[in-house]
């Protein structure tokens, strides 16, 4: 049987017959108290990204570029951050601190301005094991290279990846949900995530991603209905009007003879709650389980029209927000195979789609990431993510973005994470992650992370970048982990600190960074706390 939340509950009460004994739970403070869920949702694009578009490249202002203070590569055309960060070797500043009408960066741009006090943007994570195109490294299996690049790394053991720890954990699910989780997908319908299904010890296996908008919509609300038995499908004012009936069938309760002056006392309590929770509907954005409408079936497809792109993201973004706000699932991960960006003609500013190919194949997504040291093709690189930045994770933080009726937004209490499969160039040092959310609280957002020793040994440098030392992928993984409410017992394997693999094996140490401190592996990101 379907659990039902606190919130979904005092939502969908008008439609049940309650007695009055029940009253003071439902108005006692420990009720209302109870913390909202946590939520993960997970963005990946793919190929490389590109140092100068993604990062800022602000100076003045107290700041100045890395070519102010170093020579060869690390003197890359971005920022030096200046204020210490969590010992060690890191720097931190405030992202406002970046801020102009264009956005923190070519990359992170306007859309994202009003989030910017809300998001954590993280440099110097890197992948330890040899890694090439990949699909669950972000979140912990290092070993999922695709057929076509396969790397050192397939010779890993496959583990759970992180949102799939979560997904069986009893204190991220405390009862059973309607969907554990949900996977969507343009073009690939091979997720980001590998699972064991909940049963220790089993064959881990990679899961399948939605890829026709139907299909998602299906797993979410397909044959659900609203707790009070009012279809999901009835409408935008569905609150409002549960929360009117509450409110009415209790005015009449209230004004009954027979009504004790103690159980009158009850009423006149829960009616102060009702009156509180019909304010807070009427005024400004609030939570809303509102369902999308149920959308024609899209086929899966390897085609790049630009309609048929924006439509199924459209109608994607519709079924993830709605299906974490009506509480059908906590889990959500994203895999950006098709997007927009500008054509090849830089007179002709008419975007077009994108695919993300295995092979490289040239034109593709994939084949512009390759095409290395052409400016048209990084300067259409850098327009597919973009509209990644403004299209999706902006408009997933706007949705998301409203009163939970804790003092807190659905985003503040959940974590959005746009990570790549690489970094720089093909290369998986200083993955690129950006973060929305604080987990509750438990992430002090708004702030620009660096974990690279910038004094550090540099050690070769590849089209506007240098491979140096940052911190091991690792420690997101645990940060993500903790945020969402796991100790080191609920997913430390085999005696070992932290989550994910630390082997170097095929790392030449002359040629790259191998000596990271795996004393801290299991520790959550330095100062991320604040």
């Amino acid at each position: 049987m379907r659990s039902i939340s606190r919130r979904n509950f005092l939502r969908g009460s008008g439609g049940a017959v309650l007695a009055v004994p029940f009253l003071e739970s439902l108005a006692s403070k420990e009720a209302l108290a109870a913390p909202a869920p946590k939520r993960l949702i997970v963005m990946k694009s793919f190929s490389t990204q590109l140092i100068e578009e993604w990062y800022p490249t602000m100076s003045g202002g107290g700041y100045q570029l890395h070519d102010d203070v170093y020579s060869g590569n690390k003197a890359d055309g971005t920022t030096l951050l200046n204020q210490a960060l969590g010992g060690g070797p890191y720097t931190q500043a405030p992202l406002g601190d970046f801020q102009t009408a264009n956005g923190i960066s070519n990359i992170l741009g306007p859309a994202l301005n009003p989030f910017l006090n809300k998001l954590t943007l993280i440099r110097g994570l890197d992948f330890l094991p040899t890694v090439n195109h990949n699909y669950g490294g972000i979140l912990g299996n290092y070993s999922s290279c695709t057929g076509a690049t396969p790397c050192d790394a397939d010779g890993l053991p496959d583990i759970n990846t992180i949102d799939q720890v979560l997904a069986y954990s009893s204190k991220f699910y405390s009862n059973q949900p309607w969907q554990r989780y949900l996977h969507v997908s343009q073009g690939v319908d091979d997720a980001i995530s590998y699972s064991d299904m909940g049963m220790a010890g089993g064959p881990v296996q990679q899961l399948k991603a939605r890829t026709n908008p139907l299909d998602a919509w299906n797993d979410m609300f397909a044959g659900v209905e609203q707790p009070g038995g009012m279809p999901m499908d009835a409408g935008s004012q569905r609150d409002k009007l549960l929360v009117d009936r509450v409110y009415e069938d209790y005015v009449r309760l209230r004004d009954n003879r027979r009504l004790s002056a103690k159980d009158k006392q009850l009423v006149e309590r829960y009616i102060s709650l009702i009156t509180e929770l019909q304010a807070r509907l009427d005024g400004g954005t609030t939570l809303s389980c509102t369902l999308p409408e149920e959308p024609e079936s899209l086929a899966d497809n390897e085609g790049t029209d630009r309609g048929d792109i924006e439509r199924k993201w459209e109608l994607f973004l519709d079924i993830v927000t709605a299906a974490l706000m009506c509480d059908q699932t906590r889990i959500v991960t994203m895999s950006i195979h098709k997007a927009l960006g500008p054509g090849p003609d830089p007179n002709d500013a008419t975007l077009q789609g994108h695919y993300h190919s295995e092979d490289a194949s040239g034109g593709t997504w994939h084949g512009l990431a390759h095409d290395w040291g052409n400016p048209n093709a990084r300067r259409m690189l850098a327009g597919i993510n973009s509209w990644i930045a403004s299209e999706i994770f902006a408009k997933l933080c706007e949705r998301l973005d409203v009163d939970e009726g804790d003092g807190n937004t659905v985003l503040d209490n959940s974590l959005i994470y746009w990570g790549n499969e690489m970094g720089f160039n093909h290369i998986a040092y200083s993955v690129p992650c950006l973060l929305a959310g604080s987990a509750g609280g438990f992430i002090q957002p708004g702030r620009y992370l660096d974990y690279i020793d910038w004094d550090g040994q540099s050690y070769f440098g590849q089209e506007n970048g240098n491979v140096i030392k940052g911190i091991p992928h690792n420690r997101l993984l645990v940060t993500i982990l903790q945020a969402m409410g796991l100790d080191p017992s609920d997913y430390e394997m085999n005696g070992q600190p932290g989550y994910g693999s630390t082997s170097t094996n095929g790392r030449d140490p002359s040629l790259w960074p191998t000596d990271y401190d795996m004393g801290s592996i299991g520790d959550v990101l330095p100062g991320i706390r604040g």
